[in-house]
């Protein structure tokens, strides 16, 4: 008889492999910091204070040497504690008038919350560190040089001081230019990531609270089976985690120009979503080189076109002017250059509206001549990531 297929876990799929003094431990032996971070109505600044916060965070991303990913997390408001409070407010009050009052009080709220997409946002910065494993002395160089090896990471079982500390140096130093924005930002604790992980690998119209009463020791995984969701369906377009079906998005490519604000369209929607955005720094003298490179292919282009007698292209024109600005800023240590991913993934409690909801965000970044497309057939990758 052939040999029965094995079906992976849930918990195969989740990246966490412990959560401890404030860190996250992933399975492959990264660290993790995340940081909260309060938001502010940018729309609602004046010219003045809208330049002056987009100067101040152009300066914050300049000062960074290494990775981070911004995370919107968009869910339905939570208003049961409130609602508990009215509770108790009602018992303790003597007077029967305010007691009715509390009560009709309470009745709206509920109804309103109910009938009404009331969303919170929340805001995070992730900060990574990937500690390497380095070549021992035993350990011959060769098949490096062949090109048959690589760097990779270490897993580790506890987490070394020497990476502790060095991850915390560039929370601070992130938790610092926050606030030069004018940004308060603060560092999650065990429970709140234990919190922010299960409702991310659980996603629900109204996230559960209080996690940290959960015996985590109790259980023979340890964080991976209490975050790891009831289920998962993996299909080539969409995934469905318990009862929610996910899917997720990237960004393609972007107009030459996009004004300021140009994401809060989709920030702002009333829909469960999560929103990551990779920043990672490209070393100066590589992208020197590689604009370089650039330059003398467009000049070259122009150049062939010219003896050819055909009438010039504004395109390569223009193409060729971004270039030589950007060689320009970065020589002179200006600016930086950064590479950008922006991923997103959406919920809805069936296949349509996952469909509607993913039209709705097409056509929305379309008008800005954005191009956004579905991570087919790689869900699993774009939503671990």
């Amino acid at each position: 008889m052939p040999e029965a297929q094995q079906l992976a876990r849930a918990q195969d799929l989740v990246q966490v492999k412990d959560i401890k003094e404030g860190l996250v431990l992933l399975k492959n032996g990264g660290l993790r910091k995340v940081i909260l971070v309060d938001g502010l109505n940018f729309d609602l600044k004046s010219e003045d204070e809208q330049s002056v916060i987009t100067f101040a965070y152009q300066n914050f991303l300049n000062s960074l040497d290494f990775p981070i990913q911004i995370n919107i997390h968009s869910r339905k408001l939570n208003v049961e504690d409130y609602l508990k409070r009215l509770d108790e407010r009602q018992s303790k009050e003597e007077n029967e008038l305010l007691k009715t009052q509390i009560s009709e009080y309470r009745e709206f709220i509920k109804s309103f919350v109910e009938s009404n997409a009331v969303m919170t946002k929340s805001f995070f910065v992730t900060v990574p560190y990937d500690p390497v494993n380095l070549p021992s002395a035993n350990t011959s160089l060769l098949p490096k040089f062949l090109g048959g090896g690589k760097a990779t990471l270490a897993p580790q079982e506890e987490i070394l001081p020497r990476h502790r500390e060095q991850l915390h140096q560039r929370a601070e130093q992130v938790i610092t230019g926050l606030r030069q924005v004018g940004l308060r930002a603060v560092s999650l604790e065990d429970p709140e990531l234990l919190e922010l992980f299960y409702n991310f690998y659980n996603p629900t119209t109204i996230e559960k609270k209080e996690l940290n009463n959960i015996d985590r020791e109790g259980s023979s995984g340890g964080v991976e089976d209490t975050i790891a969701p009831a289920s998962i369906e993996i299909t080539s377009n969409y995934l469905r985690l318990g009862d929610k079906f996910a899917k997720n998005l990237f960004v393609l490519d972007y107009p030459r120009y996009l004004s300021s604000g140009w994401f809060s369209p989709v920030i702002n929607l009333p829909e469960l979503c999560d929103v990551s955005i990779f920043i990672n720094p490209v070393d100066t003298a590589i992208a020197l080189r590689k604009l370089r490179r650039k330059a003398t292919q467009l000049e070259s282009q122009m150049m062939s076109n010219q003896e050819k007698g055909l009438v010039r292209d504004p395109a390569l024109e223009t193409g060729f002017q971004d270039v030589e600005s950007l060689r320009d800023s970065l020589q002179q240590a200006t600016e930086k250059l950064f590479d950008v991913g922006v991923y997103m993934t959406i919920y809805a409690d069936s296949e349509k509206d996952l469909n509607r909801l993913e039209a709705e965000i097409t056509n929305l970044l379309d008008a800005k001549l954005i191009n956004m497309k579905p991570a087919n057939f790689e869900q699993t990758k774009a939503w671990s990531s």
